[in-house]
This record gives C-alpha cells, sequence and structure tokens, in this order.
C-alpha cells in the first residue's frame, strides 16, 4: 500500500515536473521566437521599405554626399570663373572695341557724306547775302559795266563772282557770301578787237533778282538746293542758268531773267 501510495507521488511529481518544463519551454519559445522575432521584421521591413522606396538611410547617405559634391563643383566653378574672368573680359573687350570701330567708322563716313553735300549745294533760304550787295561791293573795287554775275562754290566757301568791263580791262572781283569780303580782284587788259557790245550789258537792276528765278526752278522741279546759278546776255536777253541738286539728281534751268518764264530744263546726266 505505502509502495503504491509512493509510486503515486512520484507520477505526479514527474508529471508536474513535466508540465512545468513544457511550460516554461513554452514560455522561453515564446520569448525568444516571438520578441525577436517581430523585431527583426520590423526592421527587415524598414530596411525593405527604406531600400525600395528610398528610406532614410539612403536618404541620409544621399544628403551626405551631395554637400561634399556641391562644394567639389563650387569649388571648379570658382576656379574655373577664376581663371575665365581674363579670358571673358578680353573677348568682351575686344567685341566693344570692334563694334565701336564700326560704328566710329560708320558715323565718320556719315559725317564725309555729308559734309560734301552741303559743301557744293545750298538752300535758297540759306543764301542771306543778296547779288545787289555782290554787285556793290565789286563795283567799289573796279570800274565797268556788269557783264556777268555768277554763285558757286570755290572748294572753301561760297563766293559770288562780278565780271566788269570798261573798255579797256575787263575785272573779276570774288566776294565771299558769309562775310562779305573781297577775296581776289582779277584784271586783265581788253584786246583792242574786243569792244563792249552794249548787248552784253547786264542791267541787273531792271531784272527779276536770282532768289526770284531759283525760286521759280524749285518750284517746277518740285524741291531741291542750288548748286550754282549764274546771269548773262544771250542774244540781247538776260538769262539765269540755275544748277540744282534734287534727290542726288543734278538738273539744270534757263531762265528769262525779265518774266521768268522757264525757257529750258533738263536732267544733267
Amino acid at each position: 500500500m505505502k509502495i503504491k501510495i509512493f509510486g503515486l507521488l512520484l507520477s505526479s511529481s514527474l508529471i508536474l515536473a513535466a508540465c512545468s518544463g513544457e511550460e516554461d519551454a513554452n514560455t522561453d519559445t515564446t520569448e525568444t521566437e516571438g520578441g525577436p522575432i517581430v523585431e527583426e521584421e520590423a526592421s527587415e521591413d524598414e530596411q525593405e521599405t527604406s531600400t525600395e522606396y528610398g528610406g532614410s538611410e539612403k536618404d541620409a547617405a544621399t544628403d551626405e554626399n551631395t554637400p561634399d559634391e556641391s562644394a567639389d563643383g563650387g569649388e571648379e566653378t570658382d576656379t574655373s570663373t577664376a581663371a575665365d574672368p581674363a579670358g571673358s573680359s578680353d573677348s568682351n573687350t575686344d567685341t566693344e572695341e570692334s563694334e565701336s570701330t564700326e560704328t566710329e567708322g560708320s558715323s565718320n563716313n556719315t559725317g564725309s557724306d555729308s559734309s560734301m553735300t552741303n559743301s557744293t549745294t545750298i538752300a535758297l533760304e540759306d543764301i542771306s547775302m543778296n547779288a545787289d550787295d555782290a554787285i556793290s561791293i565789286a563795283e567799289g573795287e573796279a570800274e565797268g559795266d556788269i557783264h556777268e554775275i555768277s554763285f558757286e562754290h570755290n572748294g572753301e566757301e561760297w563766293v559770288y563772282k562780278v565780271d566788269l568791263n570798261n573798255g579797256s580791262k575787263e575785272s573779276e572781283v570774288v566776294v565771299n557770301h558769309d562775310t562779305e569780303e573781297v577775296l581776289d580782284v582779277r584784271t586783265e587788259q581788253e584786246d583792242d578787237d574786243d569792244n563792249d557790245d552794249q548787248n552784253d550789258v547786264v542791267d541787273y537792276g531792271s531784272l527779276n533778282e536770282a532768289y526770284d528765278a531759283i525760286d521759280e526752278a524749285i518750284a517746277d522741279l518740285g524741291g531741291g538746293e542750288v548748286k550754282e546759278w549764274s546771269l548773262s546776255m544771250d542774244d540781247g536777253v538776260a538769262e539765269y542758268n540755275i544748277d540744282l541738286v534734287y534727290e542726288n539728281q543734278a538738273y539744270e534751268y534757263k531762265i528769262n531773267a525779265e518774266t521768268l518764264e522757264i525757257l529750258e530744263s533738263e536732267q544733267d546726266d
């Protein structure tokens, strides 16, 4: 009987010990397998997430690399910029000097063309000295009747030229248009065979002024400036010969000084 009871107790103890061991084993297994597995799985999920979608670790690595590359790029840029400014400045300077030279050249050409035009023609309203004044000045320098009056550019300035003849000598008096100064008096002896024909004498006071004749020619042409004009007798008729320039073309007019009739007009080739 005692032996049976002892056996039962021993069996119970063994059974309890076995049950306790199984519980401990289950507990350890749960703690060992459950907790770490969850953390590792979470870590692996995070790693997979970061790897798959460019996670924080990769971003951090990228951020760390990016400043270095930017710094390197900045240094390279600074170095190249430091090297280039001289060349860049020289290039710009050369370009500016070239453009400046071309601009100055073109402006000089324009000035030359304008100067040439202004020196060979004059607007009617810019003729400030009348032929009457030029004749009065000429008659104070030489004696004789007026045979011809002309207005022209002598290469330096606008002048009047007045030809007088007294039967024994012929004189040409040159008067500056702007200053009314006598520039030259040229006199030559008249040949005995040359008679002072009254048909060649110009009575300017009885004729229409040069201004009116020029104005008539410009009105007929539609515009223009004076290149030169002259007044003389032709077969007993006082005639103005007027040269105009209009739109870069030269024209010649012959106008009756008494009636202002246009006798001839043509384009000069």
